[in-house]
């Protein structure tokens, strides 16, 4: 039973982790560099099914973790305070929620009403006021995947880590 939920636990882990990987440091920069009108399409046309299956790989992931680590330590949650193990996993499962309350609980919202806004002016130039709402959204959406790619790297990190304690 452990392998298979570790199995699953992995895949699901490659899967949100890898598209942060790809996204952040080498898709964004270049769809920004090719324009608005470029990234807002590649971008309205990925983050709909990408939003849904990553989120749906985030409750797999925490998921397969939780019973994981329910069956390593026999239900004795108070390990993750008092052994290097548990801390290495604390700050994992830290670095996993603080990904899944910025991806979800803000970044998706920020990305649906830069969507709405984004094809509110489809076929036209936007009005001053447009342009400089879809700065600020495209900003905060540029903003928040970097810090949510640092908790990526920490949430990977740790849950290799933690094997070897």
């Amino acid at each position: 039973m452990y392998t298979t939920l570790r199995l699953i636990h992995v895949i699901a882990g490659i899967f949100v982790g890898g598209t942060y990987l790809f996204l952040v440091p080498f898709l964004e920069p270049r769809l920004r560099r090719l324009g608005p009108a470029i990234s807002s399409s590649v971008m309205s046309v990925l983050m709909p099914r990408l939003s849904t299956v990553t989120g749906a790989s985030f409750v797999v992931l925490f998921g397969t973790g939780t019973a994981m680590t329910l069956m390593i330590r026999q239900g004795n949650l108070g390990q993750l305070v008092t052994t290097t193990w548990g801390w290495v996993i604390l700050v994992g499962i830290i670095a996993t929620l603080t990904i899944c309350v910025i991806g979800f609980g803000i970044i998706t919202p920020t990305g649906i009403r830069l969507e709405k806004l984004s094809r509110s002016i489809k076929g036209r130039d936007p009005k001053p006021e447009e342009g400089q709402r879809l700065h600020q959204l495209s900003a905060k959406i540029e903003k928040l995947s970097r810090i949510n790619f640092v908790f990526v790297v920490i949430a990977i990190a740790t849950m290799v880590v933690a094997r070897y304690f």
